[in-house]
C-alpha cells in the first residue's frame, strides 16, 4: 500500500508541472558580432551587462522592442567552438540579457548574438571590430 501511495504522489508531482516548450535548443550556421555600450548602461531586461558574458539578440517580432527578445531573459548559449574574443581569449558561454537590431534589417541570421565587449572606449571599440561579423556559429541554449 505504502508502494502504491508513494507512486501516486510521484505521478501527482509530474502531472502538476507546468507543460510547455523545452528551453532547450539548438542554432546552426548564425552571425556573432561584438558591441559597446556607455558607462552606466542596462541592457533590455533591465540589468547591467557583464563584459563577455551579456549577449544581445533580435526581438520576438522585427520592428517592436515590446515584444520581447527572440531568445528568453537568461536563456544560456553554449557554442559548440570557443569562440576567441580579443581582449578577453576563448569563450564558449554566454548570457541572453538584451536586444539588439530591432528592425532586423541587418543581414544576420535569424538567432544571431551580438557579445558585449564592455563600456565604449577606444580599447573596447578597437576589440569588438576586431572581433567582427562571423558566420557559421553554431550553439545551443538551455
Amino acid at each position: 500500500m505504502k508502494k502504491l501511495i508513494s507512486s501516486l504522489f510521484g505521478i501527482a508531482i509530474l502531472l502538476s508541472l507546468p507543460l510547455g516548450e523545452s528551453s532547450a535548443a539548438t542554432y546552426n550556421n548564425q552571425h556573432a558580432t561584438a558591441y559597446t555600450a556607455p558607462p552606466g548602461s542596462k541592457t533590455y531586461h533591465g540589468t547591467t551587462p557583464t563584459p563577455y558574458r551579456t549577449v544581445a539578440v533580435k526581438p520576438k517580432v522585427c520592428g517592436n522592442p515590446r515584444s520581447g527578445t527572440k531568445l528568453p531573459y537568461g536563456t544560456q548559449i553554449y557554442t559548440d567552438q570557443k569562440l576567441y574574443l580579443p581582449g578577453f581569449g576563448y569563450k564558449d558561454d554566454f548570457l541572453v540579457e538584451d536586444m539588439g537590431q530591432v528592425n532586423c534589417q541587418d543581414n544576420l541570421s535569424a538567432y544571431w548574438i551580438d557579445i558585449y565587449f564592455g563600456v565604449k572606449n577606444a580599447t573596447n571599440d578597437y576589440h569588438a571590430i576586431q572581433f567582427g561579423k562571423q558566420s557559421g556559429i553554431h550553439y545551443n541554449t538551455y
